[in-house]
């Protein structure tokens, strides 16, 4: 049974998670969504700002949403995401990177008949603690209201 908004725990930081970001991935990733030559093309990408292949930030925003998903949002009856707010990537991803993904939830606040809007202030630090993604989201999720009325 999925839990309603009021009990997610607002203040409390909720750990998510890791993985591990492949350069197959980031190739396959950005060839079919975001083709830009920093993040398909190995020996374009060496002579980049960056000396070599980085993850579309996109792709990065979909490995936070993933382990977000599976570690925290899977457990409550979310209705739909609503708005991001501040999406920041902070220094490259690349490939052998591993991501650690952290929530807290900061608000939430009734928004009509049986939701809440739900705020969280996410991110996703590399191997070495350092913030790669700085991002909030809000969400509708069903209150306990509307839990207790389909029961």
């Amino acid at each position: 049974m999925l839990l309603p908004a009021e009990d997610m725990p607002v203040g409390q930081e909720i750990e998510c998670g890791s993985y591990q970001v492949t350069e197959d991935e980031i190739v396959e990733f950005a060839s079919a969504w975001d083709p830009q030559y920093f993040h398909v093309d190995r020996d374009h990408a060496a002579h980049s700002d960056f000396g070599g292949l980085i993850a579309s930030g996109l792709h990065t925003a979909s490995i936070f949403q993933r382990l977000a998903a599976t570690g925290m949002y899977q457990r409550y009856d979310v209705v739909a995401g609503k708005e991001i707010h501040g999406m920041r990537f902070l220094r490259p991803v690349r490939a052998g990177d591993v991501l650690t993904c952290t929530v807290t939830i900061q608000s939430r606040e009734p928004a009509g008949a049986g939701r809440c809007l739900v705020t969280i202030a996410g991110g996703l630090r590399n191997q070495h603690g350092r913030p790669v993604l700085e991002l909030h989201v809000d969400s509708l999720v069903r209150s306990r209201d509307a839990s207790s009325r389909s029961e």
